[in-house]
Parts: C-alpha cells; sequence; structure tokens
C-alpha cells in the first residue's frame, strides 16, 4: 500500500516539476525542432501542479553544467525531490542547465533563476566554475549550496555560499591511522586520482610510500604484482571501482598478501562486492562520510533513480535541500543527521570492513586490526604449509 501511495506522490511531483532539457549550440536543427516541442509540451503541463508559496520558501532552482557533470545532474534533482516529497510541502524545483563553466553561459541561466524569482540554489559545478561565481555578484540575491566542493579546496568564499563536498583529505587522515611501516598506493591518473594522490603522499611522507600507477586502457597486471616491495604492505587503493576489483582479484591470484587494504568513499560501493569474492575483502577497510537517513526518503530515491545510501554526491544533495529549506522556518525540522558549520557540511568520517555480504561499520577498530593480523599470520602458515607439500611431492 505504501509503495502505491508512493507511486502516485511520485507521479503528480515529476509531473508538476520536470526539468526543462537543455542542448548545446552545436546540435542539428531537426534536434533543435525536436526540443522545443518538448518544451512546449513541458510548458502545458507546468502549468497544472502544485505551486510554491509567494515568498519563495520552498522554490530550489538546480544550476548545472551538463558538459562537466551531467552523470551527477539528474539524479541530484531526483535527491532533492526525494526529500521535498518526504518533507510533505507545497514545493517547486527547476533545473537550469549551463552546458558548460564558461562566464557567459552561467551568468546567462543566473540571470533565469533570479527572473524567476529563485532565492535557493543548488550549485552542481566544479573549483572552474564556482571561481567565476566567486568573481561576480550574479548570486547575491540567493543561498548557493555547492554539493561538489568543500570549503577547504577554495581560498575564499562569500557568506551566502555553502559548501557540501566531502573531505578525502580526512579520510586519508583515517586511513593513515589503520596503515603499517611501509605502504603502497594504487592510483589511475584523473582528475580526482592526482588529487588524492596528492593527499597521499603528504600525509604517508614518513613511510616512504611506493607509488603505482594504473594506466586507463590497461589489462595487464602481471608487472605490478610481480614486485616485491609491496608484500605484505598496507596497499591504498585510489582506484575507480572496476580497476578496484580488478586489483583485489589479482592480489588474490598471485598470492600477494597486504596487511590491510584501504579505500576512501572512491570505493564504498555495493558494485565491489558483485565483483569480487569475498577473500578478495577479508582485510579491506573503505572510509564513507555517508550519514543514515529515514527509510522512507531511501525508498522515495531510489524510486527517482538516486542513490543516497552509497552516492555521496546525492547524499549531499539531500543535505544542501534540508538545509535551504529550513532556513526560512523556525521549525528546523531535521531529519538528516549530518550537520553544518560555518557553512561546510560537517560529515562523520566512518570506518567500513569488507565482509562475505557487503560493508560493514568497524565499531572497535583495534579488535578488527587484531583480526585482520591474525588473518594474515593464518595465510602465510597455510602458505608454508602448501609449500613443504609441494616439495615433498617433488621428492
Amino acid at each position: 500500500m505504501k509503495n502505491i501511495i508512493l507511486l502516485i506522490l511520485v507521479s503528480f511531483f515529476v509531473i508538476g516539476c520536470a526539468p526543462k532539457g537543455k542542448v548545446p549550440p552545436s546540435q542539428t536543427q531537426e534536434v533543435k525542432n525536436t526540443v522545443i516541442k518538448q518544451e512546449v509540451y513541458e510548458d502545458a503541463i507546468i502549468k497544472e501542479p502544485v505551486v510554491a508559496d509567494e515568498k519563495g520558501a520552498n522554490k530550489i532552482a538546480v544550476l548545472y553544467p551538463s558538459k562537466v557533470v551531467g552523470k551527477y545532474a539528474k539524479s541530484t534533482v531526483n535527491a532533492v525531490m526525494a526529500y521535498l516529497i518526504y518533507n510533505n510541502k507545497e514545493f517547486e524545483i527547476e533545473s537550469f542547465d549551463s552546458y558548460d563553466e564558461t562566464n557567459i553561459n552561467i551568468l546567462t541561466q543566473i540571470k533565469k533563476i533570479q527572473e524567476q524569482g529563485f532565492k535557493k540554489v543548488i550549485a552542481l559545478f566544479t573549483q572552474n566554475g564556482y571561481e567565476i561565481l566567486n568573481r561576480t555578484h550574479a548570486l547575491h540575491f540567493a543561498k548557493v549550496y555547492f554539493p561538489l566542493i568543500n570549503k577547504s579546496e577554495i581560498s575564499f568564499a562569500k557568506d551566502n555560499f555553502v559548501f557540501g563536498g566531502i573531505s578525502y583529505e580526512e579520510q586519508i587522515k583515517l586511513l593513515k591511522t589503520l596503515s603499517s611501516e611501509k605502504s603502497t598506493m594504487f592510483y589511475v591518473p584523473s582528475y580526482l586520482g592526482n588529487k588524492l594522490k596528492a593527499l597521499y603522499n603528504i600525509e604517508f611522507m614518513d613511510t616512504n610510500p611506493i607509488t603505482k600507477e594504473i594506466e586507463r586502457t590497461t589489462n595487464k597486471y602481471q608487472y605490478i604484482m610481480n614486485d616485491e616491495r609491496i608484500l605484505y604492505n598496507t596497499i591504498l587503493l585510489n582506484t575507480p571501482i572496476i580497476k578496484t576489483s580488478i586489483i583485489l582479484s589479482q592480489l588474490t591470484a598471485y598470492e600477494i598478501d597486504p596487511i590491510r587494504i584501504l579505500s576512501t568513499q572512491l570505493n564504498y560501493n555495493p558494485l565491489l562486492v558483485k565483483l569480487t569474492q569475498p577473500r578478495d575483502r577479508t582485510n579491506l577497510f573503505v572510509v564513507n562520510s555517508i550519514g543514515k537517513v529515514d527509510s522512507f526518503i531511501e525508498e522515495y530515491s531510489d524510486l527517482l533513480g538516486a542513490d543516497i545510501k552509497y552516492n555521496w554526491v546525492d547524499y549531499s544533495s539531500l543535505v544542501g535541500a534540508e538545509y535551504l529549506m529550513n532556513l526560512d522556518t523556525d521549525e528546523n525540522k531535521k531529519i538528516i543527521e549530518t550537520d553544518i558549520e560555518e557553512n561546510q557540511v560537517k560529515y562523520q568520517q566512518k570506518l567500513y570492513r569488507g565482509t562475505s555480504y557487503g560493508f560493514k561499520e568497524v565499531t572497535d577498530i583495534d579488535a578488527a586490526l587484531e583480526e585482520t593480523y591474525n588473518t594474515l599470520i593464518k595465510k602465510q602458515e597455510e602458505k608454508k604449509e602448501k609449500e613443504e607439500q609441494e616439495l615433498l611431492k617433488k621428492q
């Protein structure tokens, strides 16, 4: 019954609040005509829905550059909508696509946002787009939330800017407390990969770390695994899910027994469980900054196509939606455990361990570390016994 009611609610709000699609100028005239017809149709539908209050308290604009963050935009809108539906108040949400992070395109969309009376904005920009916004007064009329950016990453912030990006620096510091005297990092060259590599080199400087670069297109891992220096190391994986799953399986296949395998939020993903065997994850520890939320919001989000349980950008957007909705009310209806202090979301860094069925939060770190150490000793003993048996066979 709950799901039926939910589907009715979702259908009502989605029809009423459907974001308008945008296409870059380079598209063909045929495509343009199709989009124009679609927008006329959407405009006709938008006349019917629930209308937000006149003060604009429940109006949220989502501003994003589709060319840069296209994969996040839709799920962000869905995560925000899930919160608004759960909040059980009239609302209006509309997306504004700047296509890229160029000055003219961003300012054009901001003008539209202002003209339509939005005073609360979720801006899915990287640091490049942020710098443009920070240099102008274009968004002086609104409270702006940046889900992708951490305040520590920028040099100056305006009072009306709030940041929701997680802190990889804090995550790596937590992982350092689990590290042994020797450590090795695997990473894939990319914006995030290079960023994590730099943070790792700073934090692990005293361990004289080994760095292993994994090429984006490589399918050969033998040359990486045939390095005796990584035996019985702590291994830090700053690699995407697919690469991580391959590395984990290769470590098992080549009988390389790390003391522990550590990773940031990058690999807190249930897909990793599907792509690896339980024995590959026996000593895997992952940091997660996503807090727990009401199960109903999780269901709403899932039905709408957002993942607030494992996707930190969706969760960050959810935190931003609650913050913006509470600005104009004395109720302070807070249902999300993560707080915002000094214009930055304060995430709690929690440690999770890989199990046969998924991820389990580590409540006793010392006990978990002792268990992984005992597991390593057991593996070494089994390997030694196997070698002795093979030697006997040869004799």
